[in-house]
């Protein structure tokens, strides 16, 4: 016979699954997908491909400030129901993209998938698995993530498949309906899971910075400020290591290949968190991962091949890890009725960090030349820093208090304990 725990996995693995393929659709056809269409769309409109990639990176930092909207929403209306509304967005964007050449088909196609960002990645979907299953959030937002780190890998390989085969205009369609399917398959889970999600409404109230309890706000703060730093110096990074390795071996093609090592290991990062994350509590698995990224920075401005292929492991596998922490901490502290908005004003300054790190990293290097990554480390050290105060701070959310004081447990041991104190 099965078990209830059984049963209650295997309900929410689809669920669980299809947030995982959205995300796959959403980062790599509204983001990555920009490295391959910049070069078409410059040509459509008779712009740079740098004024393609400066447009991108404003709608990315609007969309930043449109976070606590889409946060109250997942809390008011539900996180799948707001992914529907991003991913039609997006869908839409794309083909406005390749509509016609006059420039407000451009203006108006990136204003459309800086929606589709900010209503269908990840701040979205960690706020869907709470919501759908908060006892098991924190593997869940693991198995979403790991699906994230191949997006940029598969939409590469298959929108460059498409633009070799078809015109510009028919990829863009193509891609459009891609996300448009994603977004009719979210509105059947809004439909299945809108009773659940009427229990979380019941217990909407409103959110004041001001009413929280101080372990609450200290969170808020300490996970705001190293989702700031440590996307603005990962997205400074991520932009330069080419030039960087460049610079310190005087050989592309090798620079090439040690940038490309730590997207690999950032996936690595994601299943040892899937695998062993839930024996430890993940503020200090958060907290140590941390640690390897400014680490793998410095071992990174040592001129000895073997040092830099540590290097990028360490930095990938560091940043995978922190990516699902910073996902599942903050339900540590909010509860699934609140933590959208919570997760919201959160990922804020985030989001603005990954929009500006492209742009602060040319200007470092250029700037401060070998100096560059001293910059770097300095500010994933702030984030490493943020992560530790955080250990100060006791959870505040009931669900998971057992939970992240035990490590070494089963799965079937957690649940329980998890479904004692529901009880």
């Amino acid at each position: 016979m099965n078990s209830p725990q059984a049963s209650h996995r295997r309900s929410h693995s689809v669920p669980i699954h299809s947030l995982g393929i959205s995300q796959i659709i959403a980062y790599g056809l509204l983001f990555y997908v920009f490295a391959l269409l910049k070069t078409p769309l410059a040509q459509l409109y008779s712009v740079s491909e740098t004024y393609i990639l400066i447009l991108l990176s404003i709608i990315i930092g609007l969309q930043a400030l449109l976070a606590p909207v889409f946060g109250y929403w997942a809390d008011r209306f539900s996180a799948v129901l707001v992914m529907v509304f991003g991913l039609i967005c997006g869908g839409a964007g794309l083909m406005m993209l390749g509509a016609g050449h006059h420039i407000l088909f451009l203006y108006a196609g990136f204003v459309l998938i800086g929606l589709g960002v900010g209503g269908a990645t990840y701040e979205l979907a960690f706020a869907a698995a709470v919501q759908l299953d908060e006892q098991q959030s924190r593997k869940n937002i693991s198995y979403i993530t790991f699906y994230g780190a191949v997006a940029s890998s598969l939409s590469w390989l298959i929108v460059g498949q498409m633009l070799s085969l078809f015109s510009l205009h028919f990829t863009l369609v193509l891609c459009g309906l891609t996300a448009w399917s994603m977004a009719g398959r979210m509105a059947w889970l809004s439909a299945q899971t809108a009773a659940q999600h009427r229990g979380h409404q019941t217990a909407f109230e409103r959110f004041r910075f001001s009413q929280l309890e101080a372990s609450e706000k200290a969170a808020m703060v300490l996970l705001a400020i190293a989702g700031g730093a440590g996307y603005l110096g990962f997205g400074a990074a991520s932009m330069m290591w080419i030039s960087w390795f460049d610079s310190l071996y005087a050989n592309t093609a090798l620079a090439v290949v040690l940038a490309s090592i730590y997207g690999p290991f950032q996936l690595v990062g994601r299943v040892l968190e899937m695998r062993y994350g839930s024996r430890f509590d993940a503020r200090l698995t958060g907290a140590v991962a941390s640690v390897a990224v400014p680490a793998g920075v410095c071992l990174a401005q040592f001129d000895m091949v073997l040092v830099s292929l540590v290097a990028m492991a360490l930095f990938g596998m560091g940043q995978g890890v922190i990516t699902v922490t910073t996902g599942f901490v903050a339900n540590l502290y909010f509860r699934a009725e609140i933590y959208g908005r919570a997760k919201g004003w959160i990922s804020l300054p985030k989001t603005l960090g990954l929009a500006c790190g492209p742009l602060a990293g040319g200007l470092l290097y250029t700037i401060l030349g070998e100096m560059f990554l001293w910059a770097i480390m300095g500010l994933t050290l702030i984030t490493s820093l943020s992560f530790f105060a955080l250990l100060r701070h006791k959870p505040t959310n009931h669900l998971h208090e057992i939970l992240s004081q035990r490590y070494g447990l089963s799965d079937a041991v957690q649940q329980k304990a998890g479904m004692c104190e529901q009880d």
